[in-house]
């Protein structure tokens, strides 16, 4: 200990963080590294500029201070200790260090075991809300906060280090939101810079799983909140969170379809992202028509430092149920007596078909003697009525809203069953708009015509040519394909053999000319034998010739 004090002396605020620092920081031994973390803290903060060598070698040291440390309340001390550090530097520093603590945890990702990972995670998690802190605290100054939000797409969206530290992209997408919701409301133009790597990652990047995490956990959760502010805008009595009124905001105001449809038309578009980005270019543009006919509107205030309470509020334009009300019923009344108008002109367009070129108008519905005109008065009576002009109805002030009474809801629901009956809406009751009841045999009749005209023109045989070729269906089968040919010349009949068969030309395959067909035995399975034994040649022993030679010798 004697030594590490000696070398706390040595360093003093001026001293660059040399070798013994890093050593002390990245000690086993927990009191050391209290000291070493202590001499950081007062000497890093005093430094007006460190260099980017000098930056990457305390966190290598900082990395495994962390790395040795045990036990979550110890883990959560020093976690926060690291990240604050962020807010006592100077601004270049800072940069510095955001800098090397992203290319430090790219670099050492891959060898992060599973038992160390969730302090690692939490790191994280604590660094980007220093970072939110850091910009709030200057006033979400817009040139610090490009600066910085530059540094994490530049150093961990789309670095260039060839490092396997994907994992640390993956997480910083996952609690992006979930980090910057208790520092909103922000000015526009810094939500603007803060949204623009995610922009980014979208447009430009080849990493599938980024992509994904990016519109899971960030623009997926914004088109939620946005749903339920804008749900709860419309119903009374209904609260919602300050967090999802500020994020609900964003999504409303800061204009992300035009952002995504101009990065999906662009030329640096990743061609796999397109569908990407127009898909959710089609959910915020459908959120933003539906802010607009809901007639709700949104003020984003103005943001102050020492009120952080301060939220945007919700100012409906029509608080009164019943004007909400005859706005659903001008569009449903209007859109229903459009698509009657438009189904009477293409039943008056068959019509004329029908009477080949004359230039009296059809009735339809003879039974009840209506006309075409009369349905077509009824029509504009209707479009009258549902905009809240009619003969006994008035309106108030300029005409622009309607005053609801009985006598009006039971005019509107009268010219309601009158739009139903004409549509065809009225299924059980037989109404008067309905067309008549021998339509099918007006187009039997009318295709017994066009049979007449193509025989008068042509004749019958066309027609029974033309049924002759759609009935006609091809066949194939072998035997009725091969054609048993003698041989030629013919062999002496001692020799002669069966014909062959030959197969036409249909059941040939392109390419093989045609031959006699050759059934081949089935294919059978062939047992290996097993392999004997080699037998040597059996060599006679010295030993046995001698014995055999004096054998013969004593004979």
């Amino acid at each position: 200990m004697e030594g590490a004090g000696a070398g706390a002396e040595a360093l003093g605020p001026a001293a660059p963080a040399g070798a013994p620092l890093i050593r002390r920081l990245a000690s086993c031994n927990k009191p050391t590294r209290d000291k070493a973390l202590r001499l950081l803290n007062t000497w890093l903060p005093s430094q007006l500029e460190v260099s980017d060598e000098d930056m990457k070698k305390v966190w290598k040291g900082l990395f495994y201070c962390l790395w040795h440390a045990d036990k979550a309340p110890v883990q959560s001390d020093l976690i926060g200790r690291l990240s604050s550090l962020l807010l006592a530097l100077h601004p270049h520093n800072s940069a510095n260090y955001l800098s090397a603590f992203l290319l430090t945890m790219r670099r050492e990702w891959p060898g992060i075991d599973s038992h160390r990972l969730d302090k690692f995670y939490l790191l994280i998690r604590r660094f980007l809300s220093s970072l939110f802190l850091l910009f709030k605290n200057n006033d979400w100054d817009l040139e610090l906060t490009r600066t910085l939000m530059n540094l994490l797409e530049d150093k961990a969206f789309f670095a260039d280090d060839n490092l396997l530290g994907n994992g640390v992209n993956y997480h910083i997408a996952s609690v992006f939101l979930d980090e910057l919701k208790p520092f909103l409301p922000a000015r526009t133009e810094s939500l603007d810079v803060l949204f623009k790597p995610f922009l980014a990652v979208m447009c430009k990047s080849q990493d599938k799983v980024l992509v994904s995490k990016v519109r899971s956990d960030v623009f997926d959760a914004m088109l939620e909140m946005g749903k339920s502010l804008l749900k709860s805008g419309l119903t009374n009595g209904c609260d919602v969170g300050d967090e999802t009124l500020n994020v609900g905001t964003i999504t409303l105001t800061l204009g992300f379809a035009g952002k995504l449809y101009e990065l999906g038309s662009s030329r640096d578009c990743f061609q796999a992202n397109r569908k990407v980005l127009f898909g959710l270019h089609g959910e915020f543009l459908k959120l933003e028509k539906n802010l607009e006919l809901s007639g709700i509107e949104i003020t984003v205030p103005t943001v102050k430092v020492d009120d952080a309470d301060e939220v945007p509020m919700l100012i409906p334009i029509d608080t009164n149920e019943t004007q909400v009300g005859a706005m659903m019923v001008d569009t449903a009344a209007q859109s229903l007596s459009i698509s009657a108008i438009s189904e009477l002109s293409k039943k008056k367009k068959k019509g004329k078909k029908g009477s080949h070129g004359s230039k009296k108008r059809p009735t339809v519905g003879k039974e009840n003697g209506i006309s075409l005109e009369n349905e077509k008065e009824n029509k504009s009576e209707n479009l009258v009525i549902a905009h809240g002009g009619s003969s006994g109805n008035e309106l108030t002030g300029d005409g622009s809203s309607v005053t609801f009474n009985e006598s009006v809801i039971s005019n509107l629901q009268m010219q309601f069953e009158k739009v139903a009956a004409e549509v065809g809406l009225d299924k059980d009751n037989a109404n008067s708009f309905d067309p008549p009841k021998n339509t099918f045999k007006r187009a039997a009749s009318k295709k017994r015509k066009r049979v007449r005209s193509i025989e008068g023109d042509t004749g019958g045989d066309a027609v029974a040519k033309s049924n002759d070729k759609s009935a006609k269906r091809v066949r194939f089968s072998i035997k009725n394909n091969l054609v048993w040919k003698p041989q030629s010349p013919l062999p002496p009949q001692s020799l002669r053999l069966p014909p062959a068969a030959t197969p036409r030309g249909s059941a040939l395959k392109k390419g093989i000319p045609p031959g006699p067909i050759r059934e081949l035995p089935p294919a059978t399975r062939r047992v290996k034998q097993p392999k004997k034994g080699r037998k040597g040649i059996k060599t006679i022993s010295p030993a046995i010739k001698r014995l055999r030679k004096l054998k013969s010798l004593s004979i």
